[in-house]
């Protein structure tokens, strides 16, 4: 059984990452600043990878590909790479819990990111220690080219009486979306019924919010990682089923909230399900966008969403790296 399940998790998984990571999005808005963005990483190597021109976003910064030319200093950095903010404007390293301050960019590399990689820019900060053995670096925040300011995403307390009033919030939807998860396989069927599923608990495990104010009103959007463990049957190599819930939840009293969740079955490995990291958010006229990665044992993205009252829209993916998965164990 566990073969067979983690074979069709695993095609799912990977088409959806591909949609998922398909580039390019320009967005209508009205005219506002113009700047480039940056994951920084805590071996202080900088990866651009999304521009903003006023109006809206592109991502000029090369695909993943170690097969790009590698410019030889920053003065060969095509110009058309730097984006809105222009190759002349000052970077900003804005870290969670750290006042920004000014980044001084070095030379181009080749940065490895898992099986892929990217041109990335050296600068001059140096993060905590790292494992080096790792297919990839933790990032530490985000770099900005040009004038505009990252405001919070707010970590929560999974623990905290919210929490508690969220996941009753989503009960129902948690049920429904695990119920056609669990519909989605062709040959497998949960060893749980949809009766003895809803006996388990939801647990979250991440909690991410921020408040805002524009012109469009206030509102509330909640991202939320939750899961319902189940318990190891024969066959499961004593790593039990997962229900695994991740998405958003956006609310603005006294509106019913809008909640836009997706469901993954999977086991307590969790090899085929993605986390998000994120960086802030921006507030541009009456538009507010989160700033974020998605990532897995095995890929990232880097990610950009336009959050509204009535939903979120993703308006930039990009692949930083991958690797296939791995052959099915039989």
């Amino acid at each position: 059984m566990w073969s067979s399940l983690r074979s069709r998790i695993g095609k799912t998984f990977v088409a959806a990452v591909v949609a998922a990571v398909t580039t390019i999005v320009v967005v209508a808005a009205p005219a506002g600043p113009k700047f480039s963005l940056g994951v920084l990483r805590r071996d202080g190597l900088l990866v651009p990878f999304a521009t903003f021109d006023g109006r809206g976003w592109s991502v000029p910064w090369p695909d993943s590909d170690f097969n790009v030319p590698l410019p030889i200093s920053l003065s060969d950095v095509p110009k058309k790479w730097w984006g809105a903010a222009g190759a002349d404007s000052a970077w900003t390293a804005w870290i969670r819990d750290a006042d920004p301050r000014p980044l001084k960019l070095g030379k181009p590399v080749h940065v490895s990111v898992f099986c892929g990689g990217h041109v990335a820019l050296t600068t001059d900060y140096h993060g905590g220690p790292f494992d080096p053995k790792e297919p990839t670096v933790p990032k530490d925040g985000l770099a900005i080219a040009g004038d505009i300011k990252l405001d919070d995403v707010v970590d929560v307390s999974v623990h905290s009486p919210d929490a508690n009033k969220l996941i009753a919030a989503i009960t129902d939807d948690f049920n429904n979306e695990e119920s056609l998860a669990a519909e989605h396989f062709t040959r497998w069927r949960h060893p749980f019924t949809g009766e003895e599923r809803e006996k388990y608990p939801i647990e979250l495990e991440a909690f991410y919010r921020s408040i805002q104010t524009t012109s469009r009103g206030s509102w509330r959007t909640s991202y939320i990682e939750a899961v319902r463990k189940f318990p190891a049957r024969a066959g499961d190599q004593g790593c039990g089923l997962i229900t695994f819930v991740r998405g958003w939840v956006t609310e603005q009293p006294p509106k019913k909230p809008v909640i836009n969740i997706g469901a993954r079955i999977t086991y307590c490995d969790r090899a085929d399900v993605s986390f998000m990291l994120p960086f802030g958010r921006l507030t541009i006229d009456k538009d507010v966008y989160w700033v974020y990665q998605i990532s897995s044992w095995r890929d990232e993205v880097y990610s950009v969403a336009r959050i509204r009252p009535d939903d979120v829209d993703p308006v930039v993916a990009v692949a930083g790296g991958g690797c296939p998965k791995e052959p099915t164990r039989r």
